[in-house]
């Protein structure tokens, strides 16, 4: 398995890797912390480098067990452990290295190994967290709540046994639809500070390059959203997925060129999975005119193959001031024609 979101790779770890991994499950939590909810750590295969090595099995398992590794720029940021029981595949373990927290690295991390349960007809993606024997849930649980896994039940068994007495663990479970679903709606006051928190990732404004001079400014955010939402020759959709809002879509028609356009933003948590294609395929059986283009910064791969598989062919290139880059870069333009001008 490899699996890429934009520079994120999910890949099958291997015997090299187990030093990393070791690194990332004992840095990621500070010990004091996960007493009472989890393996003590002395006795974790994964928090020692010779108990990992004895246990490891080629390729890449350990135990029933398959360990996989998140690398961003080439270097391992997070490590997964799943195990296929059936009609589900169980999340045993997801770390993601301390220094990389907090910046979607886990949630996109989350997605993959659901395309990867979705590609492989599962149901569902299963998992458990815990319970400590205070009764207060392991603090993992509200951020899966928020990922659309719900509880199934708790209870007692080997691995909260070997923890101590009291410990339950939760079951929880997401199911996952054979097919991507993806709507679209109109826009919502309430999607715009999601919009923002979209644009100010600044590996989604560099890939874009020809963004706002400052997208962390809210006024200037709020000020462009107020102008899109009252012109009428603007027509955006609002993108959602899993009931999730996961970007924008919108056509418009620009003021030097003359011609109408699409452009679209999906968050960079959800690259990777198909949903620009799926959002702007349906959005163009709305929008009929054509021809209709489309543009990208030439190195702005992903995208521009987005558009062509909306049947948009090249027509032409250009240059201009990129602020998300602070240079001249160029660009790509494409045009969807209708077919019957051919």
């Amino acid at each position: 398995m490899a699996r890429t979101n934009s520079s994120l790779r999910i890949r099958a770890a291997n015997r090299r890797d187990i030093p990393a991994i070791v690194e990332i499950a004992t840095s990621s939590v500070d010990e004091d912390e996960e007493v009472g909810f989890g393996t003590v750590r002395s006795e974790s295969l994964f928090t020692d480098v010779h108990r990992l090595s004895a246990a490891w099995r080629a390729p890449n398992n350990v135990r029933a067990e398959e360990v996989l590794v998140a690398e961003l720029q080439g270097r391992i940021v997070g490590c997964v452990t799943v195990e296929d029981r059936g009609e589900v595949l169980e999340l045993i373990n997801i770390d993601v290295s301390r220094e990389r927290q907090g910046q979607g690295i886990g949630t996109r991390m989350v997605r993959l190994i659901e395309e990867r349960a979705r590609g492989e007809g599962k149901r569902a993606v299963t998992l458990g967290t815990s319970r400590n024997a205070a009764g207060v849930a392991w603090k993992s649980l509200p951020w899966w709540l928020s990922r659309g896994y719900h509880i199934t039940g708790e209870e007692e068994n080997e691995w909260t046994r070997s923890i101590g007495p009291g410990t339950r663990e939760i079951r929880m479970e997401k199911t996952i639809p054979r097919r991507i679903e993806v709507s679209l709606r109109d826009v919502a006051e309430t999607d715009l500070p999601i919009f923002f928190d979209f644009q100010r990732d600044s590996a989604a404004n560099y890939m874009a390059a020809f963004t706002t001079r400052d997208p962390t400014d809210k006024e200037a955010f709020a000020a462009h959203w107020n102008r899109i939402l009252n012109d009428d020759r603007v027509l955006v959709k609002t993108i959602v997925f899993d009931g999730h809002v996961v970007g924008s879509v919108a056509t418009f028609v620009d003021k030097e060129f003359g011609k109408p356009e699409v452009t679209y933003w999906i968050g960079k948590e959800y690259w990777g999975m198909g949903l620009a294609t799926y959002a702007l395929t349906r959005f163009l059986r709305d929008v009929t005119v054509r021809p209709i283009y489309g543009r990208a910064a030439k190195d702005n791969v992903a995208s521009i193959r987005v558009l062509e598989k909306c049947g948009f062919r090249m027509f032409g290139q250009s240059k201009g001031f990129a602020n998300a880059r602070g240079a001249v870069v160029e660009e790509v333009i494409l045009e969807l024609s209708d077919p019957s001008a051919n």
